[in-house]
């Protein structure tokens, strides 16, 4: 009919991008769950509303905000923020490394060396102290604000949202701009806090034990459903139903609004809580113990204070940033109850979670269709982790050697598992080795059945890294390709400590050994 079609056999090879794009990743966004596959405008529009104000307004406060900039855009259906811009402005920072950044967040190297390195002089040291001075602050307010809003119960706070009000869209305008901006932004601002922490820490004692040192946390909410099942003498339905109800915002396919949650995917979630291990991984309580002390006996003297003062700040942080990811996490499973309830009101169904919330506030329907074929149109892409200047989509296999980031210490020997969804993974035999994608605390129920685990995303400070070093077992993250490059069934090693996955064919002697 007059029309032209371009038809391929595989895969384009290498795309690449204009020399003035900037730069662009979806790093953290992968395991937040907006990004580890397509989203959803309402999704989006939520999540962007507290990153936008967050990021900037942080920076802000840090003195380290120079000029304007987008935080974030969507390409590919996918959400992504401006890494080009965030290195700027922490550039100004005396010691910037930015392999070290980029490494931490398993970004795509496209240089050599180190990248842009901030020197260390004088003249630099007396330009950042007010940021010093700032980092400190931030610090301590933050660290008050986390601390204050998880002193008061969730389910207090959110109690008056259980019922469904006659006015369910003015309500559900409520929630939004008042409960879930401010749980959210302080989320997003304890994870900025959490990563200035550890840049602080590493950089002041760097060659440390760090995967043992962050082990051990306090007991973490991701885990309590998992704990709880573990302790029960009698699995019975009616008491899997209590868990179930009790951490009904848990989910197994992802953040997304449009995914069920827990208490909407009953007999799937039963019957992985009852088929849970009677324990989970290995008590990591002895190995941080001994890395602690060991390092303190190599320090000097001076400097056994700072680094007793730096590491609980970290491991502080860390656990603060999980504990109100629940929170998060259970703010949105009220704004999803909210939405589908509007949803029927207003005979939308499904359909309304491709407007954005500002679209549901005043019942503006105009993109839906437009929206929902974009969702769909790239819901099977594989999309790049990075775009813009300097990277390029490239689909050829660049070298049998599979490393990554030594996230949570230990070395194992087993079978892989390769496992795209929770589902999958949920009928693993207990000590296999995972290989997934990425992992998020909708994962947290299976990984008690992993002997280790390889991810193709996430970094030091990401939820499997966390959730992996809690359960005692090793995990090396951010392998590129890890689920096509190994085989389900084949036997691997991983050492979690150094951040190497090989097939056991392909080991090094001195490995092997």
């Amino acid at each position: 009919s007059g029309e032209i079609f371009v038809l391929q056999s595989r895969p384009i090879t290498r795309i690449g991008f204009a020399s003035e794009a900037d730069q662009w990743t979806n790093a953290d966004f992968r395991d937040g769950g907006v990004s580890s596959t397509v989203c959803t405008p309402l999704m989006w529009s939520l999540y962007e509303l507290v990153w936008d104000q967050s990021l900037k307004d942080t920076l802000r406060e840090l003195k380290l905000f120079r000029n304007d900039f987008q935080a974030s855009r969507m390409f590919f259906g996918r959400p992504y923020w401006n890494l080009g811009a965030v290195k700027q402005c922490l550039a100004a920072l005396p010691g910037f490394v930015e392999r070290e950044f980029d490494e931490d967040l398993s970004v795509q190297i496209n240089y050599e060396g180190d990248g842009h390195v901030t020197p260390v002089t004088p003249l630099r040291i007396l330009r950042a102290i007010p940021t010093i001075l700032a980092i400190k602050r931030f610090f301590r307010s933050q660290q008050r604000a986390a601390e204050e809003l998880l002193n008061q119960p969730i389910e207090s706070r959110l109690q008056g949202y259980e019922s469904t009000p006659r006015n369910v869209a003015a309500e559900f305008r409520r929630l939004v701009e008042t409960d879930y901006y401010q749980i959210e932004s302080t989320y997003f601002r304890t994870i900025f806090a959490a990563s200035l922490a550890k840049l602080d820490f590493m950089s002041s004692f760097p060659g440390v034990d760090y995967g043992s040192l962050v082990s051990a946390l306090p007991p973490l909410r991701h885990v309590e459903p998992v704990r709880m099942v573990q302790a029960m003498q009698d699995r019975t339905p009616q008491e899997l139903s209590r868990v179930i109800d009790t951490y009904r915002h848990h989910y197994r396919s992802g953040l997304d609004l449009i995914h069920p949650r827990w208490d909407e995917d009953r007999p799937f979630v039963q019957q992985m809580l009852a088929e849970l291990p009677a324990s989970a991984g290995n008590d990591p309580r002895p190995r941080y113990e001994s890395a602690r002390a060991a390092t303190l006996h190599s320090l000097p003297r001076r400097k056994r204070a700072s680094f007793d003062r730096k590491l609980d700040r970290l491991r502080h942080f860390l656990w603060l940033r999980e504990q109100l990811r629940d929170y998060s996490s259970q703010v949105y499973y009220l704004i999803r109850r909210y939405v589908l309830e509007i949803a029927v009101r207003r005979g939308l169904g499904d359909s309304i979670f491709f407007q954005t919330y500002r679209k549901i506030f005043i019942d503006d329907r105009t993109h839906i269709q437009t929206n929902h074929e974009i969702y769909e149109s790239y819901r099977n892409f594989q999309s790049p982790n990075e775009i813009g200047s300097g990277f390029h989509i490239d689909r050829r296999r660049r070298s049998d050697e599979m490393v990554g980031i030594a996230a949570s210490p230990g070395t194992l020997s087993a079978t892989a598992k390769v496992a795209g969804n929770v589902a999958q993974a949920s009928r693993m035999p207990r000590g296999r080795i995972l290989v997934c994608p990425y992992t998020d605390p909708g994962w947290t129920a299976v990984l008690d059945r992993a002997g280790g685990v390889v991810t193709e995303t996430g970094g030091l400070l990401s939820h499997a890294a966390i959730i992996c070093r809690e359960y005692g077992i090793p995990a090396v993250l951010g392998v590129e390709d890890a689920t096509s490059r190994i085989a389900d069934g084949a036997k691997l090693m991983i050492d979690g400590s150094e951040g190497r996955v090989c097939l056991k064919t392909s080991c090094p002697e001195e490995y092997e050994q």
